[in-house]
């Protein structure tokens, strides 16, 4: 498609008559022969330590477009929302691309062949992944405020994930059937990050999630469940969850993607003299009741829970970690709040964490 949209001047043929000459042998250092149709059009590829960006002549054979210094390492057409082709992105180690200084990306038009750089990164770009008007590009570089993943278009250049990129190289990245992107690498953690001091240090996007609840409070400033997810551990209006005063309820999320938590980690809310005092954590599709191990914070002891998982009412403690027994796949699980302190149960923060060497978002 983008080759087709490439015009070639054809060359005009000298008018030559060799029907006299009868058999003719040429000879030379070369390892093939065409005929020289098209204005551009190379006899042969010569690698010297660097790759070139192809296309095909209307002949059938292919020819250069533009040439790196070094190696591309990927490829991807970037469509837009009208149908149109806004170029071809590629990524590598190059520094320049069709004599054009570009470090590590540039855009090539299907029109032309014209090179653009998208200045900004600093290493080396591994992989690509094209959207509609989106670029997902993962390497080994820096750029804006992360590290090794970025996104780029054409209206508003580079941008950062969600997430401050990943503390290692990233080497593929693949959108799934549901929509959703995968990054895989070399990470184990995300962010500007050079050590991975936990298992744990990779969150779940629960911002991605499709967030429900039962029987939260119709009172003004309480009722966002989505208000806990990223929190600020600040207690009040605007930040905390709440279940109607005398009521036990629950907090649901739903992906469109599957993942492996391996830890879950609640803030309590005191507000008012409220807050949740148990619950438990459901998996699904297997709506398993999960078997979680925590640190009580009233003796400093290991304890196993189940179906009644306890939150700590004393507002010293900050935030309460639960590790998975059994770390399993699940796209959507549930906590169930069933006891509270003071007039109802609610939350301040939630976060889940898993560990592994892909994430989606």
């Amino acid at each position: 498609m983008v080759a087709s949209a490439i015009e070639f001047k054809s060359v005009p043929q000298p008018p030559l008559n060799f029907d006299g000459l009868g058999q003719v042998a040429l000879a030379g250092d070369f390892d093939a022969i065409s005929i020289y149709s098209f204005e551009g059009q190379q006899i042969g590829l010569t690698r010297n330590g660097s790759d070139s960006v192809l296309v095909r002549l209307p002949n059938g054979r292919f020819t250069p477009l533009a040439t790196a210094d070094a190696n591309i390492e990927a490829m991807c057409t970037l469509e837009m929302k009208d149908g149109t082709i806004a170029g071809v992105v590629v990524g590598g180690n190059f520094t320049s691309l069709g004599g054009v200084e570009a470090n590590g990306v540039a855009l090539v038009s299907p029109t032309d062949g014209k090179v653009t750089p998208l200045s900004g990164l600093t290493g080396k770009v591994n992989a690509l992944l094209c959207d509609t008007e989106l670029v997902y590009v993962g390497g080994e570089f820096t750029g804006e405020n992360s590290s090794n993943a970025l996104t780029w278009s054409p209206s508003s250049s580079w941008a950062n994930l969600p997430f401050q990129g990943f503390n290692k190289p990233v080497k593929a990245i693949t959108k799934s059937a549901n929509g959703t992107i995968i990054f895989g690498g070399l990470f184990d953690g995300l962010g500007n990050v050079t050590t991975q001091t936990s298992s744990y240090g990779q969150t779940v996007n629960l911002q991605s999630a499709t967030i429900t609840t039962e029987q939260t409070t119709s009172r003004d400033g309480f009722n966002n469940p989505k208000s806990i997810i990223c929190s600020n551990g600040i207690d009040g209006a605007g930040t905390t969850w709440l279940l109607g005063d005398g009521q036990v309820g629950s907090w649901t999320a739903d992906f469109r993607h599957y993942f492996r938590p391996t830890k879950l980690r609640l803030r309590n809310t005191h507000f008012e003299g409220r807050g949740t005092a148990e619950f438990r954590f459901t998996a699904f599709p297997i709506g398993g009741i999960m078997n979680l191990t925590y640190v009580d914070p009233a003796d400093n002891t290991k304890k196993h829970c189940e179906s009644r998982c306890p939150l700590s009412d004393d507002p010293k403690v900050e935030f309460q970690d639960f590790e998975f027994v059994n770390v399993i796949g699940m796209n959507n699980f549930r906590i169930d709040i069933s006891r509270f302190y003071g007039a109802g149960a609610g939350l301040v923060g939630i976060e889940v964490f898993q560990d592994g060497n892909t994430i989606e978002v």
